[in-house]
């Protein structure tokens, strides 16, 4: 009996194991920057899932972009970022970075020097935008949302 349910088993496990997960739909993501006070540099984009990570790091992000500056949509004066993902909730942020160093200049007292914004545009003047600030859902049928860049 025994040689008889080792080949079921293990048939069983490998059509278990080997049985591909149901693909979620994905959704799209647009995400259009505004007010950028010029052209010069990059715009590092990032989504985010949770807090760890946010808004600077890309390895913990779900989505990690780099445009220049300069890819402005026709007329319109706005970079666009699009992504496909799950849907679910996010945040997101951006970062102008006009000298293209990969990171967020600040002053001596730790102000920054160059724009960043996140999703529902909150605008603090005494300290960075946190994750739940820029929690957004996004829908099944996917979200064009804008980020309007605050420079200090």
């Amino acid at each position: 009996m025994k040689r008889t349910m080792t080949p079921i088993l293990i048939g069983l496990l490998v059509c278990l194991c080997g049985a591909a997960p149901a693909t979620q739909p994905l959704a799209t993501l647009t995400i259009k920057i505004t007010d950028l006070r010029n052209h010069r540099g990059e715009l590092i984009f990032g989504v985010f899932r949770s807090a760890d990570g946010f808004p600077t790091e890309s390895g913990k992000s779900v989505d990690w972009q780099v445009k220049a500056a300069d890819a402005t949509d026709e007329g319109a004066g706005t970079v666009t970022f699009t992504c496909r993902l799950p849907p679910g909730r996010y945040g997101a942020s951006v970062l102008h970075d006009e000298n293209k160093n990969g990171k967020m200049d600040k002053n001596f007292v730790g102000v920054p020097l160059e724009g960043y914004g996140v999703t529902n545009n909150p605008k603090p003047k005494t300290r960075a935008a946190t994750f739940k600030e820029s929690l957004f859902t996004l829908p099944a049928e996917g979200a064009t949302l804008t980020i309007s860049v605050q420079y200090f």
